[in-house]
């Protein structure tokens, strides 16, 4: 099979002529429908995460990945040849505290495809583990479903951690409207009633976030997001801010706008640290919390989201052998939504 992948940090990925394994016990061939361009993609091929995910190379890239059921081993129930699945990419080792939790995501010794010892996506098929790593999707396009594995995933975890602290008197704010934030708009209203400000960096971001939901936007290119943001609410700022971003800029924003007992959830991985003022986080009592991915059984939610019709999807479709311009285009702000390579 071909499959786009990483011979060494900071090189275009190479589409190589690959085996495929023999499934066998519990694990599942899935004929890859398409499979999402993530900027997590990006800060791996660039070895930013070396010393973090040590992995050897080459390997296929790609956690977000949709598709059809191809083979399966012996033990495998529930499952048909031909079954539209999204695959779960928070791949645990099943023992630990976290995965007996139910969050494989945050197991001690995660195999996340594309990511880790394990090949990803980006790829004509991919080898699945196990199928308990798989999500029925029947009814749904895996070409275009394939984000919500972790682009409509992550984002639905954090608003899910806040929800109960927002009503209609309180305010959210969201910085970033790509891949991620585009969902985080919906989920917001889907899931609580709130008034949703997103911060932009562009005219045709500010349009997106509209066609999102998003009750206000603001322009941080022409715009001081703090003197809005107090605008806006009345001096009486945010009670969450949703961080998809999570750069040193975003993140010393963000906390400015905090009403007392605010709560920040950090989401993206663009940043690397971030300063907290201690005084006024004490006095304020100011909530800064972590959200990585989602765990399965919240993947499953946001499919039946899909099947239900709540969620608008933008994707933008290119060929595997394209995987270069799709990652260009994504480092270069030119994808509206999300980048889905589709073999």
């Amino acid at each position: 099979m071909k499959a786009a992948r990483l011979h060494q940090y900071n090189q275009s990925l190479q589409i190589d002529e690959v085996d495929l394994p023999k499934p066998i016990g519990e694990e599942v061939i899935v004929k890859v429908g398409g499979a999402g361009v993530c900027h997590s993609d990006i800060h791996f091929m660039k070895g930013d995460w070396k010393d973090i995910l040590s992995v050897k190379l080459p390997l296929t890239i790609g956690h977000e990945t949709a598709g059809y059921v191809e083979e399966m081993g012996e033990s495998v129930p529930c499952f048909s040849k031909g079954d539209a699945v999204a695959v779960f990419g928070g791949w645990g080792c099943g023992i630990c505290q976290a995965c007996k939790s139910g969050d494989e995501q945050l197991c001690n010794t995660p195999r996340w495809p594309g990511l880790s010892q394990y090949n990803g996506g980006y790829a004509e098929y991919l080898h699945v583990p196990s199928y308990r790593f798989l999500v029925k999707a029947d009814g749904l396009d895996p070409k275009n479903i394939a984000p919500l594995t972790d682009a409509g995933l992550t984002p639905y975890r954090a608003v899910k951690k806040v929800r109960h602290l927002l009503n209609p008197n309180t305010y959210s704010l969201l910085f970033g409207v790509g891949g991620l934030g585009c969902y985080a708009i919906q989920y917001l209203k889907l899931l609580s009633p709130t008034n949703v400000i997103t911060v932009v960096r562009s005219e045709d971001k500010a349009k997106l976030a509209k066609e999102m939901g998003s009750d206000f936007v603001i322009n941080s290119k022409t715009n001081d997001v703090v003197s809005e943001v107090k605008k806006i609410t009345f001096n009486q700022g945010i009670d969450v801010v949703i961080d998809v971003v999570s750069s040193n800029e975003t993140l010393t924003t963000g906390i400015s706008c905090l009403r007392k007992k605010g709560t920040i959830v950090l989401v993206g991985l663009m940043g690397t640290s971030f300063n907290l003022p201690v005084v006024e986080s004490v006095l304020n009592e100011f909530n800064v919390i972590g959200s990585l991915w989602g765990n399965y059984n919240e993947l499953t939610e946001v499919i039946n989201l899909a099947k239900m019709n709540k969620l608008k999807i933008l994707v933008n479709h290119y060929k595997l052998s394209d995987v270069g311009k799709a990652i260009g285009n994504l480092e270069s702000g030119k994808i509206r939504g999300r980048a889905v390579l589709v073999p």
